[in-house]
């Protein structure tokens, strides 16, 4: 196993968190990722419950001598299907052979007008059915499912039912993964605070652009009073979601203790002790299993892995290992 080692000047983790967004990455990883974007075709997927999803599938064109099989790449919390690191890890899945699909949770990009009810993390069902046309559809000899964060949570859910609902998926790898929703919701809550700041101010946004086109849902007013996460999950939790508390809730997509029990496809998790989002001690309450391999590295923030300072990915590069 390859281990991450930032240049000189990128160690700090809250530094590498922000970086992985910034605006000199966005300029060099939508270069990078040229083919990815230029030869995306879009798809709505409606699965049995009459949810609609939307991605882009980028397919090799008629010189690539053989397509390895099918990448499924999901991204995390408001981000979307051109969030930087989905672009970067789906551009690597590409030159290595695959077709890859860039899926859009409910109310993430800019899907708002598709669905009426609201996004929640606890919505696997439709995620799951997602995944499962796809192999289907687009699937080959080799399907992966790759996501980021809360993508990586989905991801490891996902992989975690796989063979009980019969969806084709031979390999799963999440990084940074969503491991006790309580805990980030702390950390975040708690920690260094650009981090609530950024994640309030990116929900707001996205509540606001689906009230614009279902405005009967009604909550203008009272999110206009919402100034903290702890305020804005205990308010949409009550109101908009049939769970009884915040807690069942979090519980709802935990995937300590018990959550991976049922896994049977080779699961990877990449994660990194200096994450300052999700604790790595959770690492050691997730079920032991043969199918799951963890790769903990001493540096990297959240999602981030920022090699050098031309903003590339090593996560990147590592996911393009671990399917040749």
């Amino acid at each position: 196993m390859t281990k991450f080692k930032p240049a000189l000047g990128l160690s700090n983790n809250h530094l590498q968190s922000m970086l992985s967004s910034s605006g000199p990455r966005q300029f060099l990883e939508k270069r990078r990722a040229n083919q990815l974007l230029r030869l995306a075709k879009q798809h709505i997927i409606t699965t049995p419950q009459g949810v609609k999803l939307e991605g882009f599938l980028t397919r090799h064109n008629s010189t690539t001598p053989s397509v390895k099989g099918l990448a499924i790449i999901l991204h995390g919390w408001e981000g979307s299907a051109d969030s930087l690191y989905v672009l970067s890890s789906g551009q690597k899945l590409l030159d290595v052979g695959y077709d890859v699909f860039r899926l859009n949770f409910r109310d993430h990009g800019d899907t708002h007008h598709l669905n009426s009810e609201l996004f929640n993390s606890a919505r696997l069902e439709e995620v799951a059915e997602a995944v499962k046309y796809l192999c289907v559809e687009f699937g080959g000899k080799h399907n992966l499912l790759c996501g980021y964060s809360l993508g990586g949570n989905f991801c490891l859910r996902v992989a975690n039912i796989a063979k009980t609902v019969d969806i084709n998926l031979h390999q799963a790898i999440a990084i940074c993964p969503v491991l006790h929703p309580p805990t980030t919701m702390a950390e975040l809550s708690s920690g260094f605070p650009l981090y609530e700041q950024y994640f309030v101010a990116k929900w707001k946004r996205s509540l606001i652009k689906k009230l614009r086109h279902h405005p009967q849902l009604g909550y203008g007013r009272a999110l206009k009073k919402l100034k903290t996460l702890d305020d804005m999950n205990l308010f949409f939790v009550d109101g908009f979601t049939d769970f009884a508390s915040r807690d069942d809730y979090f519980e709802a997509y935990s995937v300590i203790d018990n959550g991976l029990s049922q896994l049977a496809i080779p699961t990877t998790i990449i994660s990194s002790e200096d994450d300052p989002m999700i604790p790595a001690k959770h690492l050691n309450s997730l079920h032991q299993s043969r199918w799951l391999s963890i790769e903990l590295q001493a540096k990297g923030g959240h999602c981030a892995f920022i090699k050098n300072w031309k903003f590339e990915s090593w996560a990147s590069d590592r996911i393009a290992e671990l399917v040749s």
